[in-house]
């Protein structure tokens, strides 16, 4: 699964069953799985699968499998799907999504690099 930052202040919206509903109006029906960690799963056209699970009000996890076999409209429409559900969940556009996965990533190699030279 990989992490993805919402923006401060967005997080609480997704509480109570908006994260559920933001997922079904992009992607149809949802459904449930898990029982101590709650994880919305739906399939949307070449998107077989998108597993979200949110861990708090400022990170959720996202797993995806697509269809590559699928027409191009398909993948297009899915991909869309996914990026605007994407903007409504964490506030970030994909550019921004990118830079912050981007700084995330230099960060943890920068502490991991520190650590290693402590040892």
């Amino acid at each position: 699964m990989q992490s993805f930052e919402i923006k401060r202040g967005h997080g609480k919206s997704l509480e109570d069953g908006g994260l559920k509903s933001l997922m079904e109006e992009e992607f149809g029906e949802v459904t449930e799985k898990g029982n101590n960690v709650k994880v919305l799963t739906a399939s949307f056209k070449a998107l077989t699968k998108i597993d979200v699970d949110m861990v708090s009000i400022t990170e959720i996890k996202i797993e995806t499998e697509t269809d590559s076999d699928a027409e191009p409209n398909d993948a297009l429409d899915a991909h869309q799907a996914y990026n605007r559900f994407m903007q409504n969940v964490t506030g970030f556009n994909a550019k921004q999504r990118v830079d912050r996965a981007k700084a995330k990533a230099k960060k943890e190699a920068k502490a991991a690099a520190e650590k290693e030279i402590q040892s």
